[in-house]
């Protein structure tokens, strides 16, 4: 299966209307354009990014200075749709309404700081209706050789075996001109008291450990969100 996934910030100036739009708009998706074979999306559980909207740009630490940080808030919209193969892929992208879709959500995100990627995983589509997914997009440094890399991946997909997670998976760029991350950690949990349970816990903070010494961890794009898969 090959997988887009896509996340966006909203900007400050975008309206409660204007947000729900974007979610109605990208749940058409699917339906309307021609390729697709399967389709997830949702909001961010955690407020996205409005705890960095309410802290003043001159008081926020600028990213390039928070290697240690981490990212200053999480992403507010998550996309992620399923092809068969590039060619369907291809006719996704060249669809007039996909193009329609993707005016309006520029209009209403910051386009410099979507984070896109393009990744490939065995089996049915990674869809469970209903569940919460958390899905974090990361970035290698240029000092992390293959090493480095493989222990992050492997540390991402250990987060399998902790409570309450239902499957998890990590996987690399699949290759395209589109993609603006390297590297995805996707993770299915139960339910919304487990995904909380997850993301503060010492398994995760572990492994973040380890992913953030072979990583540009302050440009880590997540959103965590209850799966409206169609």
């Amino acid at each position: 299966m090959l997988r887009s996934t896509v996340l966006w910030l909203h900007r400050d100036t975008a309206s409660e209307d204007q947000k729900l739009r974007m979610l109605r708009a990208v749940a058409f998706l699917r339906m309307e354009c021609a390729g697709v074979r399967a389709g997830d999306y949702g909001d961010d559980l955690g407020g996205g990014s409005s705890p960095l909207l309410a802290v003043p740009p001159w008081k926020r630490t600028p990213r390039w200075r928070a290697r240690t940080e981490g990212p200053p808030s999480n992403y507010d919209v998550a996309l992620h749709l399923d092809f068969d193969d590039d060619a369907a892929l291809a006719r996704y992208l060249a669809d007039e309404t996909r193009r329609a879709v993707a005016r309006f959500t520029a209009s209403i995100t910051v386009p410099e700081l979507t984070a896109r990627i393009r990744w490939r995983y065995d089996g049915e589509p990674r869809i469970r209706r209903g569940l919460v997914r958390h899905t974090a997009l990361f970035v290698w440094t240029a000092e992390a050789d293959a090493a480095a890399r493989a222990r992050a991946l492997d540390a991402a997909r250990a987060l399998a075996g902790a409570p309450g997670v239902v499957s998890a998976a990590a996987a690399e760029d699949a290759g395209g001109p589109a993609a603006t991350f390297d590297w995805i950690l996707d993770v299915l949990v139960q339910d919304q008291a487990a995904a909380r349970d997850l993301i503060g816990g010492r398994r995760y903070a572990e492994a973040m450990r380890v992913i953030a010494s072979a990583t540009k961890y302050e440009w880590t794009a997540r959103v965590t969100h209850v799966m409206r898969g169609y």
